[in-house]
């Protein structure tokens, strides 16, 4: 009973799209490759979307002229629609489905809170030593103090790329130097 159902649907689709492509004229033929064809270029070419988008409303002119009424271009559409959204699921399915564990956006490991955060003994420490700028800080940048890298921030003026500097101030994270 299911497969009769099925079969009837399948070739009601069948009869109206034979229907529509015999009554198709050239206009419509030609928006729906030129369509077709934007959208491709937009696969192919990185861009702000505008080939995608006119191939868009390309196709969908093209399903409108080539139609012999309204409605049955809204039908075309709507089972254009359905039939891509379908296809789109299963395929972000099979491709990202089971990639989740091997995602780079998200991490699979934990973050231990010593490695992120300077406690109060530490903080304390810094205040005083010296060290070098490693990038040019404006007014952020990368120095070695102590042996370690950190991120700092100078107080002041830029500093160069090599020049000696003094942690004047710990504050949580931040890490305030200027030059000696």
């Amino acid at each position: 009973m299911l497969l009769a159902a099925v079969n009837e649907a399948a070739s009601a689709e069948a009869n109206f799209f034979s229907e529509w492509f015999s009554g198709l004229n050239i206009g419509a033929l030609i928006l729906l490759i030129v369509g077709i064809a934007l959208i491709v270029v937009e696969r192919i070419i990185p861009g702000f979307g505008i080939a995608g988008v006119s191939g868009g409303a390309a196709i969908i002119a093209g399903l409108i002229v080539g139609s012999k009424t309204f409605g049955a271009a809204m039908f075309t559409l709507a089972i254009v629609v359905i039939i891509l959204c379908i296809a789109a699921v299963i395929i972000f399915k099979v491709v990202f489905g089971k990639q989740r564990s091997k995602s780079k956006l998200i991490l699979n490991e934990s973050i231990d809170s010593s490695s992120t955060e300077l406690t109060g003994e530490t903080a304390a420490q810094l205040v005083g030593k010296e060290g070098i700028a490693l990038s040019t800080l404006r007014p952020s940048g990368i120095a070695m103090i102590d042996g370690r890298r950190l991120d700092v921030l100078a107080k002041g003026e830029f500093i160069q790329k090599g020049e000696a500097i003094v942690v004047t101030e710990v504050e949580g994270l931040h890490i305030t130097v200027e030059k000696k």
